[in-house]
């Protein structure tokens, strides 16, 4: 008989060397799993049927009904005015878009830099709307950032973006 195999026939006869595996394998398994997870995952329908953007971006200007010009950093030298271009779905009955925004220069509790609100309805579900920011004084560079919302209070979503 060959060594391995005798190596094999005495861990099969005595169950301990065995059961000592086994559970140290289930203590790296069950001391790997903590209460606080590191990670996550969500699912939800999309079809619901309710107002939801389907594409966007932020862009130097819109031509066409269409952004132009797509970027997230923008030039206080030679960018008056700063984009966002939103494709709406589900659009069946009147609905308010708000957007806000946020200049570095904000802080969390102040009111946002700008903000304005669009009425939009459509004919056939879907609906493009853009908004615009006029750049101020060029010394006000850094992050910035705006905020959608629709009908009021239901946050639908930001973008971050940088004048420099």
């Amino acid at each position: 008989m060959h060594k391995f195999q005798t190596h094999i026939k005495t861990l099969l006869t005595n169950p301990y060397p065995m059961l000592g595996i086994a559970l140290l394998s289930l203590t790296f398994a069950l001391s790997g799993c903590s209460e606080d997870p590191s990670g996550g995952s969500g699912f939800t329908d999309v079809g619901r049927g309710e107002p939801m953007i389907l594409d966007s971006a932020l862009a130097i200007s819109v031509f066409d009904d269409r952004p132009d010009g797509i970027t997230n950093t923008f030039s206080a030298e030679f960018n008056d005015q700063v984009f966002l271009w939103l494709l709406w779905a589900n659009i069946t009955e009147e609905h308010t878009i708000e957007v806000s925004w946020y200049s570095p220069e904000d802080d969390v509790d102040d009111p946002p830099f700008w903000k304005e609100k669009k009425n939009l309805t459509s004919t056939t579900g879907n609906k493009i709307t853009w908004f615009y920011v006029d750049l101020p004084d060029p010394n006000i560079t850094g992050e910035w950032f705006v905020e959608v919302y629709l009908d009021g209070d239901l946050f639908e979503r930001s973008y971050v973006f940088w004048v420099e």
